[in-house]
């Protein structure tokens, strides 16, 4: 025999009809036990692989689900990504996976690519969900999907993540907890990020409803320098500021090296705030106190709301069938993780003091207990 075995080929060698060997492929019917045991062993022996193509084509179904994020150099989409892929596994689905670097323009071409592979379903994180190209395409076609990380606001597009105002007035509230009266906000693609606007809303509510100045917001560069620069002009026309929220960890362990650069310490000088609970962060010195979300349960959480869509039925076994994939909003649960980078608000007169009589202030940071 020469080129690949085809499923002639495993036919003859398990001495059976193709129809039984389509059977026993797709298990798509009754077949003996002995019969189903010759055609596995034929299909073995030849190195016979199924074409996944061609029983898409047959079933309309190409079990293939299509993720696009806006970039993988932030850990949460990486977690997010796995725990998609655990779950779509565990049901008989691959991924897909297309970025977008937070641009509108590749979510709709990087969307159009995958619907064109017939992908069944999508799961995607996009810049804004209020005007999105991608998700009108996606409601136009039918086709099955969900956001991860953002929340439409509305019931057209089910949606899995974290209640980003709350979370953010949280933080808002422990930093005033501890003295701070001035803070700053700090963030990258503002504009095309409902994460950070959300975020940013729910910072300055905490410090608003408080009676305090709303927090700053910076628009910053990931680049080093470009950070370091714009830190510097914001402290040089605002000394007083004390603290700073980052709109995701990366952002705010970036901002603790950008301010060591420009000789502040932290917490000393200025305390630094995360949002995400990347691992990573809990390995610097100091700790980065952040807000931590569960990416790994979104992504799975995702996977199996759009297959139980496609199969009509919860992926739950013990669940009721459904009728159909209707649109549905999940909120799951975040935390605050206290860190070494946050810590009470220390005058300059009280830094004198300690300098002159050491045990006279305390110089560990505040341990906040973990709220949900």
């Amino acid at each position: 025999m020469t080129g690949k075995p085809t499923i002639k080929d495993v036919a003859e060698l398990a001495g059976c009809g193709i129809a039984t060997v389509s059977r026993v492929l797709n298990n798509s019917g009754p077949t003996s036990l002995e019969k189903r045991q010759q055609v596995e062993e034929a299909v073995e022996a030849l190195g016979f692989q199924f074409n996944e193509m061609g029983r898409s084509l047959k079933s309309n179904q190409s079990k293939a689900i299509a993720v696009l994020v806006p970039t993988l150099t932030n850990p949460v989409f990486a977690d997010a990504i796995e725990g998609i892929q655990e779950a779509a596994s565990e049901l008989g689905y691959e991924i897909i996976l297309i970025c977008s670097n937070y641009n509108a323009d590749a979510e709709l071409a990087g969307l159009k690519t995958l619907i064109s592979r017939q992908v069944d379903g999508v799961i995607l994180t996009v810049s804004d969900p209020h005007e999105s190209a991608a998700l009108d395409l996606l409601r136009q076609t039918s086709t099955p999907h969900c956001l991860i990380f953002n929340h439409s606001g509305d019931i057209q597009h089910s949606a899995v993540g974290v209640d980003n105002v709350a979370a953010a007035r949280l933080v808002g509230d422990k930093m005033i907890e501890l003295n701070h009266k001035k803070a700053a906000f700090v963030a990258v693609h503002f504009n095309s990020s409902d994460r950070s606007k959300a975020r940013y809303d729910g910072f300055c509510a905490a410090f608003r409803d408080s009676g305090l100045r709303e927090p700053g917001l910076i628009e910053v560069d990931y680049a080093p320098k470009d950070l370091e620069v714009s830190l510097s002009a914001v402290f040089r026309d605002d000394p007083d500021i004390s603290v700073l929220f980052a709109s995701n960890d990366l952002l705010a362990l970036s901002c603790i090296r950008a301010l060591r650069a420009l000789g502040k310490r932290v917490p000393e000088d200025v305390s630094v705030v995360g949002f995400d609970g990347i691992a990573i962060a809990d390995l610097v010195e100091p700790n980065l106190a952040t807000v931590s979300t569960p990416c790994r349960a979104m992504g799975r959480t995702a996977a199996k709301l759009v297959i139980s869509g496609l199969t009509g039925k919860s992926s739950d076994q013990n669940a009721p069938d459904q009728p159909g994939p209707e649109p549905t909003l999940i909120t799951l649960p975040f935390e605050f993780r206290s860190g070494n980078s946050l810590a009470p608000y220390r005058t300059k007169i009280a830094d004198e003091r300690a300098a002159t009589h050491p045990s006279a202030v305390a110089t560990t940071p505040l341990n906040i207990n973990q709220t949900k």
